[in-house]
């Protein structure tokens, strides 16, 4: 049973920032998670979009991967600016030296880990994320996600979501962060 909206207290200001795989489900978890703790949600690739107006895709292919990387920094600290909030990040942002140290400085950071297998389910038919259009989409995929898990690991929460519905997830996130000491049930 998840709890009621607005039965904790948050004891700092800090932002809870999602990290993980493409298709890990931060986008979808972070909106839940922002509907039970009454935080503001932001998306970073969403955010980017919006700054930029081009898709993901399109920012690759017109600008390449290093320019969309030093934009998902200027968003992080933009974003970590702000009110305390929900922050769903690219899959790639906490591999970026800068943007992890930005998160890790002012953020609790949660790492929603999927499996290998889990991964490839979710990801099998998509056509919306610029790595994984290729022919060889599940050793890239593969090779990204044992490339990133080092430092996906040094996050300061880690839930393990393979098999769990949304409400389990959100539920395990919320007794996290009790745990953690950001929040307290009134």
């Amino acid at each position: 049973m998840i709890m009621k909206k607005n039965t904790f207290k948050f004891n700092n200001n800090r932002s809870i920032v999602l990290i993980g795989m493409m298709g890990v489900g931060k986008t979808s978890i972070g909106k839940l998670l922002s509907n039970e703790t009454l935080l503001p949600f932001y998306d970073s690739d969403n955010e980017i979009e919006s700054a930029l107006d081009l898709s993901i895709k399109d920012i690759f292919e017109k600008y390449g991967e290093n320019y969309f990387r030093n934009k998902e920094v200027e968003i992080f600290e933009s974003l970590i600016n702000r009110e305390q909030s929900i922050i769903a990040s690219g899959g790639g942002s906490f591999v970026n030296q800068k943007t992890q140290k930005k998160i890790k400085e002012n953020c609790i950071s949660i790492w929603l880990n999927a499996s290998e297998e889990t991964l490839l389910e979710r990801l099998k038919n998509t056509t919306k994320r610029p790595l994984l259009d290729v022919d060889n989409r599940k050793e890239i995929l593969l090779s990204l996600l044992k490339e990133r898990e080092r430092e996906y690991s040094k996050a300061n929460i880690e839930i393990i979501v393979d098999g769990l519905d949304k409400s389990l997830i959100i539920k395990k996130i919320l007794k996290s962060l009790e745990d953690y000491f950001i929040i307290d049930k009134q």
